[in-house]
């Protein structure tokens, strides 16, 4: 089966993606980081990944390791031959091998064959940084990324010149120009050529680009004008418009809409301002007379980059990779990594005195090994300038506990830091050799020590006693890596927490696999809730690692639930295919709720996170939130009373197009694309449902359906119109097919067209006197059949052949037949019995509306029906004999073999045709109309890591001892973009309130008031006059007022609340309307909740 990577395509491009699955890759360790890059890669779809790592599975590799089990730890399997059939299994299309130890006599021809070593740990004859420097020396891009208890580094050395292609990985698409205006001036001078001249742009709409960037500018259409203002067609303007368009700009922004750009060649730029000159010398001016696009075009950038020996002394950082709380952390943790891997490389005890057992939340033998690693420094300073360099920052008293902390945790392993460091490591492996997206330049470090404990909480390893084979070394305990570093009470914790994840996509199975690996619901009074609605599909495969080619057509949820039950068969899972939203309130209800310690989110839509976000405001329930589009992620943390709510921050909200400049005015490709896809879902979905419904149950049930909805039986009629259009004579299913397909050709992109140009002519003018056809306004003009045009006969054959699937007949029509019958239909004239009589969408409409006159009963609709101008009456008699039976179609963006975007992608190509719109291919066609979101798996893995870091913390959010909460301070909400890089790590928002104008009292999203069920409404009225001095109005439950002091309000004053709502059970809601008695000012007030 071939693979579908087009969500990974549509992150990298296509030219990117075949240049990263032509590359082999080298990966030097099997522990849990180098699982997740090999992962990440293999899914990614690299052509082959080669893997070296004997050394022996042990538990402590269990906490983060995705593919060794128990039995592995118990034989002591070497990792690399075990996790390298599991690796295999994500991509049969993905060659994967292990590099045999006598096969290779040193570094250099271990590393020869591959496009890119990656390393994650120290083996021996190995030493971390040595292999890179070789790797340099041989031309080999070199990338060492290791994790170590709480902290973790990444090193990139890409080599002396690596040419980027794309800095930023934004999108770069036509921007439709509103206006140009050129301005004289004679005090402005420009090294460009521009001399005495300026040009100034507006957008359409607010534009993303920046001062400094070069641009396309092309399709500008000027008119002179002379001092009156009055427009002089007859004076040529085609030389400006030559010299103007498809030229590069430099462009600097004055407005959010609005840049001034100047040409990149100097003689073009003279050139232009020559003309002008000439032109007002005769006494005209150039204007803007309309159209114009402006698109980013990107220059490619060289990038150096030092071997690690080198590096290391001179360590740089990439700005944007910053966490604001720990502002110069790098420099502290660059300087004790860098001291272990020298001490390692020669063998010094201090580096070996790291790995005991015995150095575990060991705070004496910390300091001890501290001053081991400041003596090697002191002893090898002469003959070693990085350890010069390290020196003062760990001698720094103020760092001393910081460092402490570091090497009490150093051998420790967790599955959110690996699949956090995991997903960067692999992607600057991608970048390396797609040439996409700016690397890390060269060293990234990361701690997140705030996961522990605070440090006077119980729960702290440090506090209350620490026996070694008691709470950490337990015999066959998986989860040591883990215990190691948070100890036994926190691991108790998360064994007890059950969660509720929603959604088993690609942040779900990553989810799910953390959650697994660290223990979360293993115990035996908690649970791990999943719930997904969707099926698996072949483009699932390369981002969802739980899935495989033999899942596909099955449900998520369940699949994901078994195959991570895999990983670890302690954990409890349920799966669902529950919609989480008000019509599953019955089940999900407020007892399923409060049973869960940590709500999860892996969503893709924000209806249903801001649903989940106001359960959980209501149950007062921590929510781990996260998202990605591309190579850019987000996440955030929801505490209750600590921390804003989801809902408390919004994007703007995002406004459509007009509907009259989708059908009438397009000016760019996402317009044609609306349409096509609209048409597409009018006529092949609804129309061929109703065609359908008509032909299996008859006429009276069909009417009596329409009659169900009266405003929408004009459009219905007007798509099944479209499909039972009347056409020439047919001689059967194939014949009608193609006339069909002709005549929306006809309909579509000729007459629409000429009905267009006949209420606005190109010489129009609006009501004020200017041209109508200007700024954004395009002309169009009418298509004239070409049977050699590839795009005319697409859009004739795929129609075709949609329409002998809605009729049940899945035809495989000829190209030669469809030519021939093609080029009779557009050879006859319009008075030819071979030529259908096309009703444009406007004619046909308004006919069906003149008919029915407001008038809709079966007798009007079924005469309407029997009108043969509208409806082929011969058609109709031949569905029988043609042994039709009509079937809808549901629009499948991901089948690359049904027609649909085929269909969609040729419809909106010939319209921005039309309007001399741009075309896009195949490719392009299928993301926009399917909406298709641009993914990867190193993003959803690098994200989800941060996730299960916050959840650590979130599990003491509410413990009953104040000391173990962890402060604001200590939670992070992440915002990355893997193409810069970026990684903003920020304290969450503090949580929200409103005050009670009456009473002050700050109120947040997560109050309420609790009253019995037993409480009547005049009881609910009494008890908020009395708390907060106001008059109940109105109380609400879910969207239905169930009570109103308006009207008669007074008939339920006796009776219980509960009673009202019909008694559900559990915990029942209600938003209690209140006024001030005084000003009838509007008074805040918590929500209600009646409790048993």
């Amino acid at each position: 089966m071939n693979r579908d990577y087009s969500r990974t395509e549509y992150v990298f491009g296509s030219d990117a993606l075949h240049r990263m699955q032509q590359a082999e890759f080298l990966i030097i360790g099997a522990d849990g980081l180098a699982q997740e890059i090999a992962k990440n890669l293999a899914l990614t779809g690299v052509s082959a990944i080669r893997i070296f790592d004997p050394t022996s599975t042990s538990y402590r590799d269990l906490s983060s390791s995705p593919f060794l089990r128990l039995e592995d730890a118990e034989s002591g399997a070497p990792r690399d031959k075990t996790i390298a059939s599991h690796i295999q299994q994500l991509n049969p299309l993905c060659t994967v091998e292990v590099v045999d130890n006598p096969s290779f006599s040193s570094v250099k021809e271990l590393i020869q064959p591959s496009k890119v070593v990656i390393q994650t740990c120290c083996l021996p004859n190995l030493p971390l940084g040595h292999v890179g420097d070789v790797c340099h020396a041989e031309g080999i891009p070199y990338i060492m990324c290791t994790t170590n208890g709480l902290s973790g580094r990444l090193f990139c050395d890409f080599l002396a010149r690596h040419t980027i292609l794309d800095i930023d990985g934004e999108r770069c698409e036509d921007i439709t120009l509103s206006s140009c205006i050129i301005e004289a001036t004679s005090s402005h001078v420009c090294n460009n050529g521009m001399r005495d001249w300026r040009f100034f742009f507006s957008t359409s709409k607010i534009h993303d680009l920046s001062d400094g960037y070069t641009v396309l500018i092309r399709d500008l259409k000027f008119v002179a004008v002379d001092g009156s203002g009055a427009q002089q067609p007859t004076v040529s303007m085609e030389r400006l418009e030559k010299l103007v368009n498809q030229q590069i700009w430099t462009i600097s922004i004055t407005g959010h809409s609005r840049f001034e750009a100047v040409p990149c060649n100097s003689s073009i730029g003279a050139a232009i301002c020559s003309f002008l000159s000439e032109l007002k010398q005769k006494g005209f001016e150039a204007l803007h007379l309309r159209g114009g696009y402006v698109k980013r075009v990107k220059e490619p950038l060289d990038m150096p980059f030092l071997p690690y020996s080198e590096a290391a002394r001179t360590p740089q950082y990439s700005d944007l990779m910053v966490d604001f709380s720990k502002l110069g952390r790098s420099d502290v943790l660059h300087s004790i990594y860098s001291v272990i891997t020298e001490a390692a490389s020669v063998g010094h005890t201090s580096a070996s005195a790291l790995l005991a057992p015995e150095t575990v939340w060991n705070s004496e033998l910390a300091r001890t090994n501290l001053d081991g690693l400041i003596a090697f420094c002191i002893e090898y300073k002469g003959s070693r300038s990085l350890l010069e360099m390290c020196l003062p920052h760990l001698t720094n008293n103020d760092n001393r506990s910081l460092l402490e902390t570091f090497l009490m945790t150093y051998n420790g392993q967790i599955s959110p830091l690996v699949s956090f460091m995991g997903g960067w490591g692999a992607q600057e492996a991608l970048k390396c050799v797609s040439g996409k997206y700016t690397p890390i330049h060269q060293f990234y470090y990361y701690e997140c020590f705030e996961a522990l404990p605070p440090k006077d909480s119980p729960f702290h390893p440090l506090n209350g006693g620490f026996n070694l084979s008691k709470d950490i070394f337990r015999p066959a305990d998986r989860y040591e890596g883990q215990r190691m570093l948070f100890g036994n009470r926190l691991q108790d914790l998360i064994s007890r927490a059950s969660l509720f994840v929603i959604g088993a996509g690609a942040l779900g199975c990553e989810l799910l696999k953390q959650f697994a690996l660290i223990g979360a619901a293993t115990d035996t009074q908690s649970l791990l809730e999943l719930t997904d609605l969707d099926n698996i599909e072949n483009s699932n495969l390369s981002r969802q690692f739980l899935f495989r080619e033999k899942d596909i057509g099955k449900m998520k949820a369940e699949v994901a639930a078994a195959n991570v039950k895999l990983m670890n068969p302690e954990l409890n899972i349920n799966a669902r295919c529950l919609r989480v939203g008000e019509e599953t309130e019955d089940v999900l209800n407020s007892e399923f709720w409060l049973s869960k310690t940590v709500i999860v989110n892996a969503l893709d839509n924000v209806p249903t996170r801001m649903y989940v976000d106001g359960r959980c405001c209501l149950y007062r329930t921590a929510l781990l939130e996260s998202g990605t589009l591309g190579q850019k992620a987000n996440m955030q943390v929801i505490v209750p009373w600590l921390t804003e709510t989801y809902g408390s921050q919004r994007d703007p909200e995002t406004s459509d197009d007009p509907a009259c400049t989708i059908h009438n005015f397009p000016n760019t490709i996402v317009h044609c694309i609306v349409y096509a896809t609209s048409e597409f879902k009018g006529v092949f979905e609804q129309g061929c449902a109703d065609f359908a419904k008509l032909k299996t149950e008859g006429l009276q049930p069909f009417v009596d359906n329409l009659l169900k909805n009266k405003d929408t039986i004009e459009a219905r009629l007007l798509q099944l119109q479209t499909i039972c259009m009347k056409l020439p004579h047919c001689v059967n299913i194939i014949d009608r097919a193609c006339n069909w397909a002709c005549a929306l050709f006809e309909k579509y992109f000729i007459l629409t067209i000429e009905k267009i140009l006949s209420d606005f002519p190109v010489n129009a003018k609006d009501k004020d006197g200017n041209n109508f056809w200007s700024g954004e306004k395009r002309p169009p003009h009418k298509l004239t059949y070409d049977a050699n045009n590839p795009i005319h006969h697409d859009f004739i054959s795929t129609a075709a052949r949609l329409y002998t699937v809605i009729l049940g007949n899945d035809v495989d029509i000829s190209s030669e037949t469809i030519m021939s019958i093609a080029t009779a239909y557009f050879a006859a004239s319009s008075a030819s019995p071979a030529k259908a009589v096309i009703l444009t969408r406007e004619v046909a409409a308004k006919q069906i509306s003149n008919f029915l006159n407001c008038t809709y009963n079966p007798e009007t609709i079924s005469q309407l029906l029997a009108d043969d101008t509208l409806f082929d009456q011969e058609f109709l008699k031949h569905l029988s004999p043609w042994g039709v039976t009509p079937r809808a179609l549901v629009f499948e963006k991901d089948d690359l073999t049904n027609g649909h975007v085929q269909y969609i992608a040729s419809l909106a190509n010939l319209r921005a045709e039309n309007y001399d719109i741009p075309t896009i291919d195949y490719a392009e066609a299928r993301r926009l109309s399917g909406s298709i979101i641009p993914a990867m798996v190193t993003t959803t893995a690098s994200v989800v890591g941060l996730v299960g870091i916050e959840f650590y913390k979130v599990l003491l959010w509410n413990n009953p001892d104040l000391s173990a909460r962890h402060p604001l301070a200590d939670y992070k909400s992440a915002f990355f973009n893997f193409a810069l890089p970026s990684l903003q790590l920020s304290e969450p928002g503090p949580c929200t309130f409103v005050e009670c104008s009456t009473t002050k009292e700050k109120i947040t999203p997560w109050d309420h008031i609790e009253l019995p069920k037993t409480v009547t409404v005049q009881g609910v009225i009494d008890y908020f006059r009395d708390r907060y001095k106001g008059d109940v109005d109105s109380i609400i439950f879910n969207t239905r007022m169930v009570y109103s002091s308006f009207g008669n309000g007074a008939v339920a004053l006796d009776k219980r609340l509960a009673e009202l709502v019909n008694d559900p059970p559990g915990q029942i809601f209600f938003i209690v309307g209140c006024s001030d008695p005084d000003t009838y000012d509007e008074i805040e007030v918590p929500k209600l909740c009646l409790v048993n």
